[in-house]
């Protein structure tokens, strides 16, 4: 992997993480000194995210996380159900039973660390996705889990705890081999809305 890849791909994660918050103004210079990188290295890397949705660029100021229109967020929305639906069928069909209740890991940590409620549910949904070891399918949900991330910061203590109740139902049911109830309960934590 080049230099440009790998400091686009820091860059890409810090963003999915929710480390740069929006209307947030990042510039080459930052990110050069953050990541040690030239100010050559960090326009490629930040021009790159730009192409892909995630940054917009403001010339001669910088780049900002790119805001969402309803709409985008719907189709998300709607990706997210196909794609994590898939990945459950592809979870009850390979996955062996250990690695179904590691995701209990998660859950169980999510109170202990201090990232958000944002990056907790990113790293759940991740888990999911990383269980049917199909890189393109990790792919696909990563970039749709980012772009929503890195615009969904702040998220409540009350939705946190209902998204954590979820996510122990589907693997709950994962568990039990009830693919149709582990389905209802992604639906239901995919459908939740902050007020």
């Amino acid at each position: 992997m080049n230099l440009t890849t790998a400091a686009y791909m820091s860059i890409k994660q810090d963003l999915f993480q929710a480390k740069y918050k929006p209307n947030e103004l990042i510039t080459e210079k930052q990110i050069s000194e953050k990541y040690s990188i030239s100010k050559l290295t960090a326009s490629a890397s930040l021009h790159r995210l730009c192409s892909e949705g995630h940054l917009t660029s403001y010339p001669r100021s910088g780049y900002m996380v790119t805001s969402l229109s309803s709409r985008e967020m719907v189709n998300i929305k709607r990706m997210r159900v196909a794609l994590e639906s898939l990945v459950l069928e592809i979870i009850f069909e390979e996955a062996n039973d250990s690695g179904i209740e590691s995701l209990y890991a998660n859950i169980n940590n999510e109170f202990s660390v201090e990232a958000s409620a944002a990056v907790s549910n990113f790293t759940f949904h991740m888990n999911l996705a990383k269980l049917t070891n199909d890189k393109t399918l990790i792919n696909l949900i990563e970039n749709l889990l980012g772009s929503v991330t890195r615009i969904e910061q702040h998220i409540s203590p009350q939705m946190h705890t209902i998204w954590q109740g979820y996510h122990k139902a589907i693997i709950d049911a994962l568990v039990a081999h009830d693919i149709q109830t582990a389905k209802e309960y992604l639906l239901k934590d995919l459908n939740q809305k902050e007020d």
